[in-house]
């Protein structure tokens, strides 16, 4: 399946290496701190409650693609008074989804959720690899505390293995289909990793010399977060040197260089 995204070059190094991501959730005392990296974020949130709601949220963009990216941290204060143990369709109606930055909502989402564990700690990582030129079918897996939760192999944007979610879809009706096949922490790292692979199918573009360039001429993007909504995307432009490759370097993850 060919992948179509923007108008952006292709990446003349795309094909050897791996998408990775990285993200740690950590509990103290009536405070989550939740931390996210990969090629093209990095971002931080501290979610703050009282054992029963939410009563405070904050955080830091600290390497983002857009200039207007570290403004939602505005949008996620809708987080603000939610019940920790609300069901998660109640909470996303709370917080309009596309009215904030995708990353960053995701991140808090997590965080939400790690409030009611008892676990001090936990680490996904999000592996995908580039698609061979031959098109044989790439590795995506995600590890929980280092342990490998899902390993799957897809052909474009569909799995091929195992067999028991083979013609299963990654991107648009992944939801529907995972969340029948997976609960828990199953499901928690499924959601990941096709969120993962969205991000990892940037790595085929090269957006290098892309420093400056207008959102308005993202046309595809309308809609789809906070800085692609109207009223900022009028004004959003694409930050310079923000994009990394771990390829080789995933000790580097979460230290926000």
């Amino acid at each position: 399946m060919k992948i179509k995204m923007s108008n952006y070059p292709t990446n003349p190094d795309y094909g050897g290496g791996v998408y990775r991501r990285r993200v740690r959730l950590v509990n103290s005392a009536g405070q989550v701190c939740g931390e996210l990296e990969d090629d093209c974020h990095g971002f931080r949130v501290q979610l703050q409650h009282d054992g029963s709601v939410v009563t405070g949220v904050s955080g830091s963009a600290l390497r983002v693609p857009m200039s207007t990216c570290g403004q939602a941290i505005k949008p996620l204060q809708a987080l603000v008074g939610i019940a920790l143990d609300a069901p998660l369709p109640e909470v996303v109606a709370s917080v309009r989804p596309r009215g904030n930055c995708t990353h960053w909502l995701d991140l808090a989402l997590l965080a939400l959720a790690h409030a009611r564990r008892d676990d001090a700690e936990r680490i996904y990582d999000v592996e995908v690899d580039d698609q061979a030129a031959d098109s044989s079918p790439a590795r995506a897996e995600v590890f929980l505390d280092g342990e490998s939760v899902h390993r799957w192999m897809l052909d474009g944007t569909t799995v091929v293995k195992p067999q028991a979610f083979a013609g299963n879809p990654m991107l648009k009706g992944f939801s529907a289909w995972a969340n029948k096949a997976f609960d828990g922490d199953e499901r928690e790292a499924a959601l990941l990793l096709s969120k993962g692979f969205f991000v990892a199918l940037s790595r085929r573009f090269d957006m290098s010399n892309s420093s400056g360039q207008s959102a308005l001429e993202h046309t595809n993007m309308r809609g789809a977060c906070y800085t692609y909504s109207e009223g900022v995307m009028e004004r959003a432009v694409r930050n310079h040197d923000v994009v990394r490759d771990f390829s080789a370097t995933p000790e580097q993850l979460l230290t926000f260089r």
